[in-house]
């Protein structure tokens, strides 16, 4: 006979001994735990916790409490502290709706209780409430306090206007293909206040801008909604070009050589699923007469880099930039001179991508077909258009295999005083 940890005598045989518990337990009320610890039901409630992560029970001190979930982990889990303090596992958090990540400011790197955290509209991110600047104009916070300025009808501070922008194309319903336009002067020339370079300045709102502001580079900057890139005869070209007419003193201001004329253009997923280096690489002969139209941009600083445009090697200054969100931005086209230019470049945007994944045709088809968007936008000198397809040829030849003709090598690898 033995005395159980119940103080009840039994034979032996009807128990086992418990090493961790050092006294005998009833076969019946024997539990093993992870270590293969043997115990009473009691002993383990008492010191032992439940676990998720193993489904089994550990030690007090080999497990710790999830104050997100509220449950516990084993030891073999690291645990995450947040800003605030609490304790809790990484997915748990990742899990949470009361809790968000934050990259930036006081909290940077650590997960941030929701109720302390706000959504700046600059960085689209949340931030620590602390580290947010609220705007009256526009009822939304902002990261950087110097984003926060007027409406869409003064120049605001540089990079600012997204938070106005439109997707005129919303769910692809007008077109599988989305332009938008981002138009540098060195200032606008407007209707009703004059001229304006300043942030802070009027300018006017106009349907086809979604906002004004400072630039780096050149001066002032209008930036266009986004629109479906739609063939000609389609109403929906006819409203983006109305537009367009309707906002011929912006697009009429001055410019000089510093300034761009950054077209992005994105494709719908349901016509082609891929990433958008893959779009890039579908478009790729054609983009060599997007290079030679354009080939005295690439000796500037904006598109120094990446030239060949390679996907491992992707840079904001290159000729094409990949941006999120399946968006490709076409940094080489040179400055916006008038409404004409710009609607002109519609049209060839929309060909290189219509001729490419609606009605694929071969390079010398396509150099056929834009023939007449180029006369115009020479002005019916073929001397000047056929000197661009010269160009397009070596361009070609280059984007497939980084070969440098004479022909462009001052392009390519322009010298310090070119």
């Amino acid at each position: 006979m033995v005395t159980t940890d119940q103080g009840v005598e039994l034979l032996q045989s009807l128990c086992v001994w418990s090493e961790v518990m050092g006294q005998w337990i009833d076969k019946d009320d024997k539990v093993t735990c992870a270590d293969g610890e043997i115990m009473s039901k009691d002993y383990r409630d008492d010191h032992y916790n439940y676990c998720e992560d193993t489904d089994d029970y550990h030690h007090h001190d080999e497990s710790w409490w999830c104050e997100v979930n509220e449950v516990h982990f084993s030891d073999n889990e690291d645990s995450v502290e947040s800003h605030c303090g609490a304790v809790g596992h990484e997915e748990s958090f990742a899990n949470s709706d009361y809790y968000v990540w934050v990259e930036r400011g006081r909290a940077s790197d650590q997960w941030l209780y929701s109720d302390d955290a706000v959504y700046c509209e600059d960085i689209e991110a949340y931030v620590h409430d602390y580290d947010a600047h609220y705007c009256e104009n526009d009822e939304c916070s902002y990261y950087d306090e110097s984003n926060c300025g007027g409406g869409n009808d003064v120049i605001n501070s540089y990079h600012s206007s997204s938070r106005f922008i439109e997707n005129h194309n919303s769910l692809w319903l007008k077109s599988d293909f989305s332009i938008g336009f981002e138009v540098e002067k060195t200032e606008f020339d407007t209707d009703d206040y004059g001229t304006a370079s300043d942030q802070g300045d009027d300018v006017g709102e106009f349907s086809f801008f979604a906002g004004f502001e400072t630039d780096s580079s050149c001066g002032v900057e209008a930036v266009s909604h986004i629109f479906p890139l739609s063939p000609p005869r389609s109403k929906w070209r006819k409203e983006v070009f109305d537009m367009m007419n309707d906002a011929s003193c912006i697009i009429n201001s001055d410019t000089d050589i510093t300034c761009g004329g950054h077209i992005t253009v994105s494709v719908n997923r349901g016509l082609f699923d891929g990433d958008a280096y893959d779009v890039v690489n579908a478009i790729k002969p054609k983009l060599s007469l997007l290079y030679a139209l354009y080939r005295y941009r690439l000796k500037r600083s904006y598109c120094s880099n990446n030239k060949p445009v390679k996907k491992e090697n992707n840079a904001k200054y290159s000729p094409v930039n990949v941006k999120s969100s399946k968006k490709i931005e076409f940094r080489i086209p040179s400055r916006v001179k008038n409404v004409k230019q710009l609607q002109l470049r519609y049209d060839f945007m929309y060909s290189m991508f219509y001729y490419t994944f609606k009605e694929e045709t071969s390079f010398e088809d396509f150099c056929i077909k834009v023939r007449p968007i180029l006369l115009k936008m020479y002005e019916g000198n073929l001397d000047k258009v056929n000197m661009v397809y010269s160009y397009a040829q070596d361009f070609r030849k280059y984007l497939a295999s980084e070969e440098v003709s004479p022909n462009i090598e001052q392009f390519i690898n322009p010298k310090q005083n070119d």
